[in-house]
């Protein structure tokens, strides 16, 4: 018996859930297939705040507040070279520390409570795609199953990856992590703090973890590991540390675990019906600290543009929308790391791993295709020397009075261009405003698009034409937000 889902999903991470939970939404039948049974060990325990709101989005906020995980963590940082410094939950942002395999079954859980049809311990076996259709062959401890869907979203994470066909965004580096119990962290700087620091090698993180233990994390280039144990670089690492110097003494007597890390994104990340999301599409620099939260968001713009081929049929469209929200998430957190890296007071070090970094340029970068060739731009793009100014709170009601007679005018540095805007889940081409006082270009103020109302005045509008017009389609009270935000930004004058 073949079953038939309009999308099947690989992978029961917060990526691949993220997208289940809300193409279910939107109305689709989704299927998931998961190649270990729930729950399963996960690192990856550390969630940026911006995690809150996307989880509140998908109505799984809930699932955060477990009384086992860790909230509003301060942490010790020494990465300029200077004393470490303590910044209090308040100052970094509510992150939170929680139990991977406990979310992620959760997650998993309120998926299937919203229709989700799961296939868990199973393995995708073949693939074929024939008439618009994909086919896949599943086999599992029940027996072999065959399904035919529309779309596949490969969230395997690395695994989903193939060195072969991934663009390497930074040079590698080599992570070794291990455990200590949590009364063996000193009282310096507060024993529950997360702390980061640079060391010759590379960088050490650490926190506290549910389970009432707290993880070390080191990261340094392979060649450090040539002729040494995992062990012995971790020691040399925290010997050297102010913050981990507790642990030196015992790292050799715990066991450490190691992975290679790599920040990459797939050369063909959307290929006719397999789409890649979360890790299987791309990584982080783990210094970002936002991998959950990034891939999580991604998820939810993969939806929009899957949505989007499913009832417009328009794959241009939602192609070349995933593939500009893909280019601006990788981009975006390269050059942050990159920049955050430059300004470690172990940035000049003659050790590979900060050598490496140093050499690394983003010219030098491949172009395999169009959508490569849009990353390396964007990466090697200089950043904007005039920096967008946030328009100034303005009294609206004396504003309005006095420029009623006025005539309106535009702004002579105003332009528009072509850009994507999403509405109603579905994703358009949309006229937007760009100005040098905006950070990007804009179509809507407050879900009110923008464009129409401008188009909408006359040679001689002033400014009381102006608001009447508008009041026929808006409320006196959104009239009165546009404006405001318009004159501020100098828009309009």
């Amino acid at each position: 018996m073949v079953q038939y889902f309009e999308i099947v999903i690989i992978g029961a991470g917060p990526a691949g859930l993220t997208a289940a939970i809300r193409l279910l939404e939107m109305g689709h039948s989704v299927a998931l297939i998961e190649q270990e049974a729930f729950p399963r060990p996960q690192i990856g325990e550390s969630l940026s705040p911006g995690v809150r709101p996307i989880f509140a989005y998908i109505g799984a906020g809930y699932l955060l507040d477990d009384p086992g995980y860790l909230h509003n963590l301060p942490a010790a940082i020494a990465w300029d070279g200077g004393e470490p410094t303590l910044l209090e939950a308040g100052q970094r942002g509510a992150g939170l520390m929680v139990d991977r395999a406990h979310l992620d079954a959760q997650m998993l859980a309120f998926a299937v409570s919203k229709g989700l049809h799961v296939f868990q311990p199973a393995k995708m076996v073949a693939t074929s795609f024939q008439n618009d259709q994909c086919e896949l062959k599943i086999q599992s401890a029940a027996g072999d199953f065959h399904i035919t869907s529309r779309i596949v979203l490969d969230a395997r994470g690395r695994k989903g990856a193939h060195t072969r066909g991934c663009m390497q965004l930074a040079p590698a580096s080599v992570a070794l992590w291990t455990h200590v119990p949590a009364n063996a962290t000193p009282r310096t700087f507060r024993p529950d703090a997360a702390r980061i620091e640079t060391v010759d090698e590379g960088w050490i993180w650490g926190a506290p973890v549910p389970g009432n233990e707290y993880r070390i994390m080191a990261f340094t280039d392979p060649e450090s590991l040539k002729g040494q144990s995992p062990a012995q670089v971790m020691q040399q690492m925290v010997s050297k540390s102010r913050l981990f110097h507790f642990a030196a003494m015992d790292s050799l007597h715990f066991e450490i675990q190691t992975c290679l890390v790599n920040a990459y994104v797939h050369t063909q990340p959307w290929e006719q019906y397999f789409i890649k999301i979360g890790e299987a599409a791309f990584t982080l620099d783990p210094l970002s600290s936002t991998g959950v939260e990034v891939a999580m968001r991604f998820s939810l713009q993969t939806a929009i543009a899957v949505h989007t081929m499913l009832i417009d049929g328009d794959e241009a469209v939602a192609k070349a929308f995933y593939e500009n929200k893909l280019a601006e998430a990788v981009t975006s957190h390269q050059r942050w790391t990159s920049e955050y890296y430059a300004q470690s007071g172990k940035a000049s070090a003659n050790f590979p791993f900060w050598e490496k970094r140093r050499s690394f340029h983003a010219d030098a970068l491949p172009v395999i295709n169009a959508f490569t060739e849009q990353i390396k731009q964007r990466l090697t793009r200089e950043s904007p020397t005039h920096q967008a100014k946030e328009p100034a709170a303005i009294p609206i009601d004396p504003l309005i009075r006095f420029l009623w007679d006025k005539p309106v005018r535009l702004s002579a540095e105003l332009a528009f261009s072509s850009e994507f805007a999403v509405t109603g889940d579905r994703v358009e081409i949309r006229r937007a405003l760009v100005h040098p006082n905006l950070s990007r270009p804009m179509v809507y103020i407050n879900h009110i698009e923008i464009p129409p109302l401008l188009n909408a005045l006359g040679e001689e509008a002033t400014y009381g034409t102006a608001i009447e017009t508008w009041c026929r389609q808006l409320p006196l009270a959104d009239v009165k937000k546009v404006l405001g935000f318009l004159w501020g930004a100098e828009i309009v004058q």
